[in-house]
């Protein structure tokens, strides 16, 4: 029990020797910054001057630049094309799956009734599991779909 006792002493010796150090380093930190922030003060006056003198050349550069635009005014052709846009033929015998990510995952849902896996999902539209997880919380949020069972997820 002695030796337990001295043993807490010595520890608590030890703790208050780095109380005073960091105390002392507190102190320093405080005098460094007060120092700092009064060199930053007499910089800051300096630059201000320089930047009044940027903002002077600036305009200049842009009346230029406005000027070399006007000498070249492109020439205008009336000219009439007419255009006969064809109908797209479709694949046989494939769906045809939409462009944005979102209507992707749910054409492939459309087709699962009892629920597609988030895995499966994975697969079909070969997207990453983030796109997936965020398209999934989207959908569910508008009501769009429904978790079934923990990972699986159909139409609502």
């Amino acid at each position: 029990m002695k030796k337990l006792t001295d043993a807490l002493k010595a520890v608590n010796k030890e703790i208050n020797a780095l109380s005073r150090k960091l105390d002392q380093l507190s102190k320093r930190a405080d005098k460094l910054m007060k120092a700092a922030a009064a060199k930053k003060v007499k910089t800051k006056a300096a630059p201000k001057k320089k930047a009044a003198k940027k903002v002077k050349a600036a305009p200049a550069k842009k009346a230029v630049k406005k000027r070399a635009a006007k000498k070249a005014p492109a020439p205008k052709k009336e000219t009439v094309k007419k255009t006969v846009k064809k109908a797209a033929k479709k694949p046989v015998g494939k769906p045809v799956v939409s462009a944005t990510p979102t209507s992707k995952v749910l054409t492939f849902m459309k087709r699962y009734k009892k629920g597609i896996s988030i895995s499966k999902l994975k697969e079909k539209s070969s997207l990453n599991d983030k796109q997936i997880s965020n398209i999934l919380h989207r959908a569910s949020k508008e009501g769009k779909i429904k978790r079934v069972a923990r990972g699986v997820y159909q139409l609502a």
